[in-house]
């Protein structure tokens, strides 16, 4: 009798999905909580993979993951990864879920509304500031105007003379910081952080800090610097330079201000927060007010200005304008960049003689992103 040697076909498992686990993550402070899974991708952590999630549905390209090694296995997120890591992770949910704010819309609307009005923004903005602290100014808005410390802006002079009232034009901090001391009598002191160089922070996160304890902020912008996703219309409405305003809330995708009452993106405030000390002129008020018999040598002479090539800049707009004159060849320059006094940052005010006060004084500068 023959046996048959033929194999009996192997029947294979199905593939049965890995179990998946989770660990629930309380954000401090807050009765929300969130479910991470600890079985993900397995060239991916965890941490990582939710931190995309959250990225890609909050929709503005944070990129939250980079702060985990792709390589690292599960656990080791939860047993190895830097307090930092965690630290931003907890402060970015609990934002996510709890925004912080001073005022609500219809409340800082409100406000807005009964602030005197001025050309200054700077003054507009400690208005805000006395309001938001419950101080009332003690002198009125024409009086704080009369007393200068803000600067205008040289029309009728040469060149040279307009340029340097160019550089010198709005309400720098130490104007801020005297206004608010003269308005509060005293009772109002305010600490200026410099933001550029860019600094290794979220700025939503250390607005977001410094607002819970009740500290009112006032960022310094200049709205010179370009981002992305602005129409023209909307540019058109925007402060042509430097510009100060009341911070009244943040969240995970914008910071609230006033003057007027908007909410900014997030990316576009830093970048505009993040401004180096520089005003650009329209090539139109440069070229109105050039001439042959126009002296340049103060200009020349001043050793920032040299390092700008401002003198340089000025004969680049002559020598294209003279093409365009004879040749209509179109002129490629619309500005040129000269020092400015104004400075990208953030002020920080508190009532004087309290803890907060206390703690402003006593806060480390930013780190500086290297």
């Amino acid at each position: 009798m023959e046996t048959n040697h033929s194999l009996a076909p192997v029947k294979v498992p199905p593939k049965v999905p890995p179990k998946l686990h989770s660990r629930v993550f309380t954000v401090r402070g807050s009765n929300r909580s969130l479910s991470v899974p600890t079985v993900p991708d397995p060239s991916r952590t965890a941490l990582a993979q939710l931190i995309d999630l959250e990225a890609e549905m909050a929709g503005d390209g944070f990129d939250f993951a980079a702060m985990v090694k792709k390589e690292d296995p599960p656990w080791k997120v939860y047993r190895n990864e830097p307090s930092e890591n965690l630290e931003k992770l907890e402060e970015f949910l609990r934002l996510k879920a709890e925004p912080v704010s001073i005022w609500n819309e219809k409340q800082a609307r409100e406000k807005y509304s009964k602030t005197p009005r001025s050309r200054e923004s700077g003054l507009m903005g400690v208005w805000n500031v006395l309001m938001a602290l419950g101080v009332t100014p003690k002198i009125s808005m024409h009086d704080a105007e009369m007393l200068c410390l803000h600067r205008e802006k040289d029309n009728t002079s040469y060149l040279p003379q307009y340029l340097f009232s160019c550089s010198k034009y709005g309400m720098t901090t130490d104007g801020i910081l005297k206004a608010v001391e003269t308005l509060s009598n005293g009772r109002v002191v305010g600490r200026f952080f410099e933001f550029y160089p860019p600094r290794r922070v979220d700025i939503r996160y250390w607005l977001a800090g410094w607002m819970r304890r009740g500290v009112v902020p006032m960022a310094t912008l200049n709205y010179q610097k370009q981002v992305r996703g602005v129409s023209d219309e909307e540019q058109a409405h925007l402060p042509p330079d430097w510009h100060h305003h009341m911070v009244y809330g943040v969240n995970y995708e914008g910071v609230n201000i006033t003057n007027p009452i908007s909410t900014m993106k997030v990316d576009h405030f830093k970048t505009r927060l993040e401004s180096e000390s520089v005003i650009l002129v329209p090539r139109g008020e440069v070229l109105v007010r050039l001439g042959e018999s126009h002296d340049l040598e103060p200009i020349r002479g001043t050793p920032e200005w040299q390092q700008m090539n401002v003198v340089g800049q000025i004969e680049v707009i002559a020598r294209e304008e003279e093409r365009h004159k004879e040749l209509r060849i179109p002129p490629g320059m619309k500005y040129i960049a000269i020092p400015s006094c104004m400075i990208g940052g953030v002020t920080l005010f508190a009532l004087r003689d309290t803890e907060n006060h206390r703690a402003i004084v006593k806060s480390e500068e930013v780190f500086l992103k290297l």
